[in-house]
C-alpha cells in the first residue's frame, strides 16, 4: 500500500497510536476540510426526495449543490443529504490543528470541494502551510461563512457534530 486515508470518525489519539506504528514508505490522509462522508447509499436520497425514480433522477441534485439539509426536532442542522451520500451539515474544519497534524507526520490533508468557495479554503491551507498566515485566524474566517457551522468534534475524540477547539 502507498498511502491510508483515516477514517472520519477515529480521533487524533487513534492516530497518534496507528502514526507509531505505521510500516515505511506508506502516506497518511487526513479529511482536513469539508462536509464529512458518512454513509453511501444504492438509492439516491434526492431523487426519492422528488418522487423520482433513480433512474430517471432528471439531474435534481443540480438544483441543490450543497444538498438537503436534514434538522433534528430542535431545529439544528444534522445532516445533508447529497444524491446517494449522507454527510455532516456541519463542516470538519482541521485547520486549527495543523500543527499538530504536521507533529503526526500527516503527510496528505483532504480538503472535499464545496459549491462555492472552495478555492478560499485551498489559498487558505497553503498560506497557513507556507507559514504565511495564522491557522486559527484563518479558520476562524471561513468558519464565519458556514451555514451551518463548523465541527471537530470526532478529532477530539467527541461526537462528530461538535466544535470543541472553541473557534466560532
Amino acid at each position: 500500500a502507498k498511502r491510508w486515508v483515516m477514517p472520519v470518525e477515529l480521533s487524533r489519539q487513534t492516530l497518534s497510536t496507528i502514526q507509531a506504528g505505521r510500516p515505511e514508505g506508506v502516506e497518511t490522509e487526513v479529511f482536513a476540510y469539508g462536509r464529512m462522508p458518512l454513509a453511501y447509499s444504492a438509492r439516491c436520497f434526492t431523487a426519492r426526495y422528488h418522487n423520482l425514480p433513480k433512474d430517471d433522477c432528471q439531474y435534481r441534485c443540480l438544483n441543490d449543490p450543497e444538498g438537503l439539509t436534514l434538522s433534528t426536532r430542535e431545529g439544528q442542522a444534522f445532516l445533508t443529504l447529497n444524491g446517494i451520500q449522507t454527510q455532516s451539515a456541519q463542516t470538519c474544519n482541521l485547520l486549527p490543528e495543523l500543527a499538530e497534524l504536521r507533529e503526526l507526520h500527516v503527510d496528505v490533508l483532504r480538503i472535499s470541494p464545496q459549491a462555492q468557495g472552495t478555492e478560499t479554503v485551498i489559498e487558505a491551507f497553503a498560506a497557513c502551510l507556507r507559514g504565511e498566515r495564522d491557522a486559527v485566524e484563518a479558520a476562524r474566517v471561513l468558519n464565519a461563512a458556514l451555514p451551518y457551522g463548523a465541527c471537530d468534534g470526532y478529532w477530539q475524540g467527541q461526537a462528530g457534530l461538535r466544535q470543541i477547539a472553541g473557534l466560532p
